[in-house]
């Protein structure tokens, strides 16, 4: 099988809600349970064959630039020096040029999940990656409907299990996204731009159809003191009860 097309990893992040830990760390580098985010994603995104792997540096950039190398010695590493941050849309938009093609995979790099990316890898482009069991309040998320069309954001309000879900900051971009992009930067010529708000939802109301895949396992991030204790706590539990009863996490956070 041929390889899936690039992956581009957003690890550029200034980490201000992680207060004291930002002095130390890159949030891709936080060490949590004896890994990283970036240590633990990297190696996934390489087993589902995406190459070459784009990684945008801006907070602590030779920190992140060494632990991608040594979570993965022998990947086509790529990186995006930033000295003003882009936003992840303008971080596609750069990384399209340079690689010469839209990237196959777009992954935030401040995150810890069982996702098999395989799924995400052989879904069409324009599919997110969501999390029914964490919370819409905390995180905001994603609508979708029946037949598992994204329809647009969630409001934080929404119940539960209502057709909606948070998104994993996991996605197979649309290039559709791109021409929407491009006009955000145009509009906004110094601004960073938003992937989701810049790139999915003008698609989304030009009528191009995205897809919900919905992840049943564990997911947690770490943008904050809390949820770095959560993960740190989630990674060590025994493999034999990476599953709750009912087979999620509904606390992950």
């Amino acid at each position: 099988m041929s390889a899936p097309g690039a992956a581009l990893l957003f690890a550029a992040g200034k980490a201000t809600r992680l207060v004291g830990l930002r002095e130390r760390w890159a949030k891709a580098c936080v060490p949590v349970a004896g890994t990283s985010p970036l240590a633990d994603l990297l190696p996934k995104v390489m087993a589902a064959g995406f190459t070459p792997v784009w990684i945008n540096l801006h907070h602590h950039a030779r920190q992140v630039r060494d632990t991608a190398q040594a979570a993965a010695p022998l990947a086509a590493l790529n990186f995006l020096e930033e000295p003003t941050l882009l936003g992840t849309g303008g971080t596609l938009l750069t990384v399209t040029q340079a690689n010469g093609a839209l990237p196959a995979l777009c992954a935030n790099a401040k995150l810890f999940g069982d996702f098999d990316l395989s799924a995400l890898r052989d879904a069409p482009p324009g599919t997110l990656l969501l999390h029914p069991n964490s919370s819409l309040a905390e995180f905001g998320g994603l609508r979708y409907d029946a037949r598992r069309r994204v329809l647009g954001l969630a409001a934080r309000t929404q119940a539960q299990d209502s057709g909606a879900a948070v998104f994993t900051g996991l996605c197979r971009p649309h290039p559709a996204w791109l021409s929407a992009l491009a006009l955000a930067r145009a509009a906004r010529p110094t601004a960073p731009l938003c992937l989701i708000r810049d790139g999915l939802l003008p698609a989304l109301a030009a009528g191009v159809e995205h897809h919900a895949l919905l992840h049943s396992g564990w997911w947690c991030e770490i943008s904050t003191p809390e949820r770095v204790a959560f993960a740190q706590a989630r990674l060590r539990r025994p493999a034999l009860s990476d599953r709750a009863t009912d087979g999620s996490d509904h606390g992950a956070r």
